[in-house]
């Protein structure tokens, strides 16, 4: 993993407390990590965490490339964002209507973002990977800014909508970021942030913890931080399959009195149910052995009833191409 640590423990992210319990010795590849869960509300992190020196570096030129071994996205990457970014809409929708402005963070290949711009909004994004985000501006025509979050060029108040899918686990600080959000969106705008669930039975166990995820939320902790950064909470949505946490959030004028539930006693019984042996039993590694199995004929099944499209603006321009009325 090319992600090092080299900063000292620190307080609960979310509530700043200091009592915690270690609940985690190894990331999902078996390399040391050390994952400790928050005694005061529950928030399982990363402790210690990389600097954002570390997170910068690793981030700009590194994570695509272990994460999918590739720096662009191939055509199984797009085809397979390029669905997701449909059930994204579907979820948005009903929060913000074109030509609402909205701002996508973690744009990754920019499907997503493309899509919003077939779809009437006016859209931009922020990657940090510079491959990635080249990839989206050459092959869409996108404005994504290949930089962090700190080294952004946004102007306060510019966004109807701000969207972050699987981005907000691995903020160094979350309530920075969601303090940098509430500056960015215009009054009453809406915030929708979609992280992996800590409470899932998707993972087996043993790939619980992510080197590169430095928090793992659970839906109490994540509406809670919302609150205490002057958000109110328009929709939870566990979502089906993996179980992710959706949140649609919207901007308030004040942050609501900085009060978190506990999660820690429902999170440490889900970690004692969560075995194993009961992981086996479930079904779900099954499932999911076969899911990876077939996914490679699905793939090529879809290409082909695209007319095997091969480049990225093919695939997406012939898959968000909109279906006629039944």
């Amino acid at each position: 993993m090319g992600l090092t640590v080299s900063a000292q423990p620190r307080p609960c992210p979310l509530c700043a407390g200091n009592a915690h319990d270690v609940v985690g010795t190894h990331d999902r590849n078996g390399e040391p990590l050390r994952t400790v869960m928050c005694s005061t509300c529950g928030h399982v992190f990363t402790n210690p965490a990389p600097t954002a020196e570390e997170l910068s570096a690793y981030y700009g030129t590194k994570y695509r490339a272990e994460y999918k071994g590739v720096l662009t996205p191939k055509r199984k990457h797009i085809l397979r964002a390029g669905y997701r970014a449909l059930e994204r809409l579907e979820r948005l929708a009903p929060f913000a209507a074109p030509p609402s402005v909205v701002l996508d963070i973690g744009a990754g290949g920019g499907e997503f973002a493309y899509l919003l711009a077939s779809r009437g909004y006016n859209v931009s994004g922020i990657e940090p990977n510079a491959g990635y985000a080249g990839y989206a501006r050459d092959t869409y025509g996108l404005d994504i800014q290949a930089t962090t979050l700190e080294q952004a060029r946004v102007e306060p108040g510019a966004f109807d909508v701000i969207t972050l899918h699987h981005v907000f686990e691995h903020l160094l600080d979350v309530r920075a970021g969601l303090s940098l959000f509430h500056g960015w969106l215009k009054p009453g705008g809406v915030l929708v942030i979609e992280v992996p669930n800590v409470m899932s039975w998707f993972h087996a166990p043993r790939r619980r913890f992510h080197a590169a995820h430095l928090h793992s939320f659970n839906a109490h902790g994540l509406e809670d931080v919302l609150m205490a950064e002057g958000f109110s909470i328009e929709s939870t949505l566990i979502t089906p399959g993996p179980m992710h946490v959706n949140i649609v959030a919207r901007k308030q004028n004040a942050a609501a009195p900085s009060a978190f539930r506990n999660a820690a006693p429902e999170v440490m019984a889900h970690f004692k149910r969560h075995t194993a042996l009961t992981h086996f039993i479930s079904g779900m590694a099954l499932s999911r052995l076969w899911g990876n199995a077939l996914r490679p004929w699905r793939e090529a099944r879809a290409l082909a009833r695209l007319g095997e499209p091969q480049t990225g603006r093919e695939i997406l321009d012939r898959l968000y191409q909109p279906q006629p009325a039944a």
